[in-house]
């Protein structure tokens, strides 16, 4: 029974080995075809990017930030020439209110 099991494992049939096969080789192929259809159409270039960050000239800054809210946000300035709120725009015959109304003609079959 151990000689079996260890058999199964070599082969990679214990426990999931070959749904976890096919999935794998699913997700391989479903990869390329993403990496083809990308660069097929130009949207991407195939190219290799060196990740090694690592140069003779890197030296370590250490930054202090004293002000963690910039300006703008924490209400003290204010860098608009509006003082008031601005007054929202209703007009019943744009086009956006009309298609709102008239509805989607897919949703309406």
């Amino acid at each position: 029974v151990e000689r079996e099991k260890e058999m199964e494992k070599q082969r990679g049939l214990g426990r999931g080995g070959i749904i976890a096969q096919r999935r794998n080789a699913l997700l391989d192929d479903q990869d390329a075809w993403e990496e083809n259809r990308l660069l097929s159409s130009g949207a991407a270039v195939k190219g290799e990017v060196s990740l090694d960050i690592r140069t003779e000239d890197d030296s370590r800054v250490t930054l202090l930030v004293h002000q963690v809210k910039p300006p703008f946000l924490d209400g003290r300035a204010s860098f608009s020439t509006i003082r008031d709120a601005v007054p929202t725009v209703k007009d019943a015959t744009s086009d956006f209110a009309k298609m709102a109304r008239e509805g989607s003609a897919t949703l309406r079959r």
